[in-house]
């Protein structure tokens, strides 16, 4: 999986083209064509020149994230800001998830978790899911990744078990 990230201002579908043809690039696909988004069935967006590659895509402030792989996944990312936090832990936590929640920072690591895993099963059951237990999607292991190395975020991804890469595109 990699997941691409880029501060500042962006076209949407520049961003994501963009993160597809570098991705492309670094998996070492040739015969590139025209990149196309368009709204599967199930609601997750593919693109119809290559829908074998999956993608998922946060925003918050001034950080964009997009993560690229050949299996399903989802992401978010949040800028650690002050926020009243409790009334959503209570409405949308489960038991397990509150317990984890001491501050802001850690309401955002399992608020970024949970917006990952709901990214992940959209079209899909989800009702009942409680992120502080072992994950699953169609039948596999899901883990999830925290992503930690841009100052003043915090945010996951959610998919199989595979290496991670960063690529960071200049604002």
């Amino acid at each position: 999986m990699i997941i691409f990230a880029k501060y500042g201002e962006y076209d949407r579908r520049e961003l994501i083209e963009e993160c597809l043809l570098k991705y492309l690039e670094t998996i070492s696909m040739t015969n590139l064509t025209t990149v196309k988004k368009e709204g599967a069935e199930s609601g997750k967006s593919y693109f119809k020149d290559y829908p074998e590659i999956r993608f998922s895509m946060s925003h918050s402030g001034a950080l964009t994230v997009v993560a690229m792989a050949d299996t399903d996944g989802g992401i978010d990312i949040e800028e650690i800001t002050a926020r009243p936090y409790q009334k959503i832990v209570e409405r949308n936590f489960t038991e397990g998830e509150a317990s984890a929640v001491t501050d802001v920072e850690s309401f955002l690591k399992v608020w970024t978790k949970k917006e990952a895993y709901l990214k992940l099963v959209e079209g899909a059951q989800n009702e009942g899911a409680d992120v502080s237990k072992p994950l699953t999607y169609g039948g596999k292991d899901m883990v999830c990744t925290e992503i930690g190395i841009f100052d003043g975020y915090v945010g996951a991804v959610i998919s199989e078990v595979q290496p991670v890469i960063f690529v960071q595109f200049d604002a």
